[in-house]
């Protein structure tokens, strides 16, 4: 009995779980970024994309943002959470490109404040 309720719990702390992944590259090059840090802002943990420019990451909450930080290109907040008139929609597919654009770029993407929360 106590096996089936520590399994049962351990199930449910599992399913609670997000995971995240894809690819990152640069915008301008279109070659893939190596060591590109994605994290959130409330977590500890994060993820370093890899010579393919992959990540994965996993969160044991809802996540609403992910932040895409790497040395001379310009911090990239990505929403993965739709969310409109105050309510939980949808979560964002995952699995493809994320774009970062490089400091020094003509290109520029508007600014993205996030919630304190």
């Amino acid at each position: 009995m106590n096996k089936t309720v520590y399994l049962l719990i351990l199930s449910l702390f599992y399913s609670c779980s997000a995971k995240y992944y894809g690819y990152v590259y640069d915008f301008d090059e279109e070659v893939p970024l190596e060591n590109v840090k994605i994290y959130y802002t409330d977590a500890l943990d994060y993820s370093i994309s890899d010579e393919k420019g992959y990540f994965e990451i996993t969160f044991k909450e809802k996540v609403k943002y992910l932040i895409f930080e790497k040395d001379n290109y310009q911090i990239y907040n990505l929403r993965t959470l739709s969310i409109k008139n105050g309510e939980f929609m949808e979560e964002s597919p995952f699995g493809d490109t994320i774009y970062l654009i490089s400091k020094s770029s003509k290109y520029n993407r508007p600014k993205l404040t996030l919630p304190n929360n």
